[in-house]
């Protein structure tokens, strides 16, 4: 049986698992042509080996704590915690506790990657005002 996807103005709660999260599968709360969201549940001791994403991606600690590996070393993610990407950047996640994440990609083709791996789009198609330091 296929995994619903949330359809658009449809809520999911991400309030902590708590007892229930053992018995809560991993899952993909939706995903478009360019955003993907997962709630991924990581039992203590479990994790995710090193892998990379082509666009950018965060990752919030909902409940639990995990360690986030990277290049320049761990950190250690707690409830609450919210940690940015950029494209490309290799990790691995391990959980010392129970918990659960929410993860956000932006999906991006081959051929969009030169413009955004490893950098900051500095267009945008809303009408705030970004200020972007003098020495970019």
């Amino acid at each position: 049986m296929a995994i619903s996807h949330l359809s658009s103005g449809e809520i999911a709660s991400l309030l902590p698992l708590g007892d229930m999260l053992e018995q809560t599968p991993t899952t993909a709360l939706f995903k478009e042509e360019r955003l993907e969201v997962m709630r991924i549940v990581l039992p203590a001791g479990k994790g995710m080996p090193v892998h990379s994403v082509d666009g950018p991606v965060t990752v919030q600690c909902i409940e639990g704590e995990v360690d986030l590996e990277m290049n320049e070393g761990h950190q250690i993610l707690h409830a609450g915690d919210l940690i940015y990407l950029a494209a490309g950047v290799p990790h691995a996640l391990t959980a010392f506790q129970n918990a659960s994440i929410l993860v956000t990609v932006v999906l991006v083709s081959s051929g969009e990657l030169q413009g955004i791996a490893g950098g900051r789009r500095k267009h945008h198609d809303d009408d705030l005002e970004m200020k972007w330091p003098e020495n970019e």
